[in-house]
């Protein structure tokens, strides 16, 4: 008896990267459910959708499909979070430099990264931590794209005119970074809505601002700071 193939698998199998996205996304949802304890290849494969023999051309072993699937995490982050996406890029703003020219400008563009930083970590719980584990536990986190782009931007911001001095970035990137990916964990008991999940972000990054106006941005700048956060209480 002959088998039907449906028209996603037909042209999965004349597609091998689209063969192997859908691989990726199926592991994304494992991973996330089971742990890299849990994931197996032949298990994503049924997921995805996929021969077994196909889904192991493609990832031989199990540990070559966590690895790329944290790194596709990593580039839809970037892709999420920085308005470019470009994670070969180390130009961190192109549009303006952070000084006190640009300081409302930059505190509005910061404003709105961590808002969407929020919305991921939220959207996003278990392989969101799954991540940044990984992220924090490799001997150069920089290896990872948006820990690269991230590490980045708070240097820039570091040396400019507009923060305070004496910030020391690493410490800075993983105290930030781990807020925001823990926090989803006090949402998931308290918001059972997207209203209310939408809500929980904005109280987040609030308390964000609120902490960088007297650790982080230089004074004088608070005013514009508050600014922007009303800018994001209105969208």
């Amino acid at each position: 008896m002959a088998v039907t193939q449906t028209p996603a698998t037909a042209r999965r199998r004349r597609d091998p990267e689209s063969t192997r996205a859908a691989i990726l996304e199926a592991a994304k949802l494992v991973l996330a459910r089971d742990g890299a304890e849990g994931l197996s290849v032949s298990t994503v494969a049924k997921m995805a959708g996929v021969n077994r023999g196909t889904a192991y051309q493609h990832f031989k072993e199990k540990d070559a499909l966590v690895r790329a699937t944290l790194d596709l995490v990593s580039l839809q982050l970037l892709e999420s979070v920085f308005t470019d996406g470009n994670p070969k890029s180390d130009v961190v703003d192109d549009i303006f430099q952070p000084n006190l020219v640009h300081a409302e400008k930059v505190l509005i563009r910061m404003t709105e990264f961590n808002m969407k930083l929020a919305e991921f970590a939220i959207d996003n719980p278990e392989i969101g931590r799954i991540w940044l584990f990984d992220v924090l536990s490799r001997d150069d986190p920089k290896d990872d794209p948006f820990y690269k782009r991230f590490e980045l931007a708070l240097e820039a911001f570091a040396d400019s005119s507009i923060s305070a001095d004496g910030i020391d970035v690493e410490v800075q990137a993983v105290q930030t970074l781990t807020g925001y990916f823990i926090w989803p964990v006090w949402v998931r008991a308290h918001a059972k809505s997207k209203k209310a999940r939408k809500q929980m972000a904005i109280r987040y990054v609030a308390e964000v601002l609120r902490s960088s106006a007297l650790g982080l941005v230089r004074h004088g700048n608070q005013d514009a700071l508050k600014l922007a956060l009303e800018r994001i209480k209105q969208k």
